[in-house]
């Protein structure tokens, strides 16, 4: 049986120029946004145990403090120093927190994937234990999958066109794309290559469209249509 600690960290800086309060905006019918709605399924996922916050955001503060106690598992805060809460401050940010959290497994997720669930993460995190035993990854992160023609530079990339113009689509090569939704891996492989990945990453194939990203204002719009047709 597996006994690892797992702990959810979920990023919440202040300041997203992109999707203005995106963190803490009504979404979808819940009054503190994406980010009520990723405690809920962090929460409900049975493979994780507690779940970090870690934020420079005031209200992103409050709205933990007051929450907190109500959660079936541990919520904790943590009051990022600013100098890990800029646009391109992602590395120094791994680095920090990669030292900061006390656990066995980290799931890095966050607040602008409302569509995964967890279910999703019940299913991610198992197939994380499953590819550690059989040593075929050393940690995990979810992709949307790509079937298609491609290009790059004008080239193909989606296969050789001197063998075949134009195969079937479901003959090429498959393209994985980070969605984001989740990155998994062991704290020490963490600390050591100050990634969220290792070498040997599991591609976690996530199922259409439940690997929806919010990027842009946009797709906050369509982030709350998917989420009321899909799970709400």
């Amino acid at each position: 049986m597996n006994t690892s600690k797992v702990t959810a960290i979920i990023p919440c800086r202040l300041g997203s120029q992109r999707v203005v309060n995106k963190n803490t905006r009504p979404f979808a019918g819940f009054n503190h946004g994406l980010l009520e709605l990723k405690l809920q399924q962090l929460a409900a996922a049975t493979a994780i145990d507690e779940i970090v916050v870690s934020t420079n955001d005031p209200v992103v503060t409050a709205y933990i403090e007051s929450v907190r106690s109500t959660l079936d598992k541990p919520l904790l805060l943590d009051r990022r120093p600013d100098q890990y809460a800029a646009d391109d401050s992602l590395q120094g940010l791994i680095g920090y927190l990669s030292k900061t959290v006390e656990t066995d497994i980290i799931a890095w997720t966050h607040v602008t994937s409302p569509l995964f669930d967890a279910p999703l993460y019940d299913a991610a995190l198992y197939a994380y234990t499953q590819a550690l035993e059989y040593q075929s990854a050393d940690s995990l992160m979810s992709v949307d999958v790509a079937q298609t023609f491609a290009l790059r530079s004008g080239a193909w990339i989606s296969h050789d066109s001197t063998v075949k113009r134009w195969p079937r689509t479901q003959d090429l090569e498959k393209i994985f794309l980070v969605n984001s939704a989740l990155f998994v891996i062991a704290k020490p492989l963490m600390v050591k290559l100050q990634d969220r990945v290792g070498h040997q990453p599991l591609m976690f194939e996530t199922p259409a469209p439940y690997g929806f990203d919010i990027d842009w204002e946009e797709d906050f719009a369509l982030g709350e249509k998917l989420y009321g047709a899909l799970l709400g």
